[in-house]
């Protein structure tokens, strides 16, 4: 990985970081300039403008919420050990960083365009292994709704539950 990419990297994955604990409104250049002890000329090297700082940021996510997690998943074997590799990934996502997400979706287009494809890409991704498990389509479709509603509440409530009672809601929903 060439220094260029590890520095614009870096750009983003601090922008994860302040979307998630501060909001987007603290996306601002100034802002991430100083977390990350860059300067502003650092910054218009990698994004001409905070606008594509922005696409940017929301590809990144995409690519590592996604793709990544779809390639990992992908590492398990048959369509249950996948499954069951998905709940895991999924649950380890950050749930202030989906909020902050599904939250500047709500008001922003460019960001409610992007969270509907995310959404549509993890529902389309579980539907197919439920699929390749032997599962009609309407079914899979079901349960990749409920299972993909399950884990957007849960990432509202996380915070309510301790690790064993956290894992214990996960076993009682994604064993039957």
């Amino acid at each position: 990985m060439s220094k260029e990419r590890d520095t614009k990297t870096i750009w983003l994955e601090e922008g994860l970081k302040i979307l998630a604990k501060e909001g987007p409104s603290s996306l601002s250049i100034d802002r991430l300039t100083l977390a990350i002890g860059k300067t502003k000329g650092s910054f218009y090297h990698h994004f001409s403008s905070r606008d594509s700082y922005i696409e940017a940021l929301l590809e990144y996510h995409e690519k590592s919420m996604v793709d990544e997690v779809v390639e990992r998943t992908n590492e398990a074997g048959d369509p249950h050990a996948r499954m069951k590799k998905l709940t895991k990934l999924a649950f380890q996502i950050s749930g202030e960083l989906e909020l902050a997400m599904r939250a500047w979706a709500l008001y922003d287009p460019k960001v409610r365009t992007f969270q509907d494809r995310l959404d549509r890409r993890r529902l389309e991704y579980a539907k197919a292994l439920y699929v390749e498990s032997g599962m009609s389509a309407d079914k899979a479709q079901q349960l990749s709704r409920r299972d993909y509603s399950f884990f957007i509440g849960l990432q509202q409530l996380k915070h309510h539950y301790d690790e064993k009672e956290f894992r214990s809601i996960l076993r009682s929903v994604f064993s039957g």
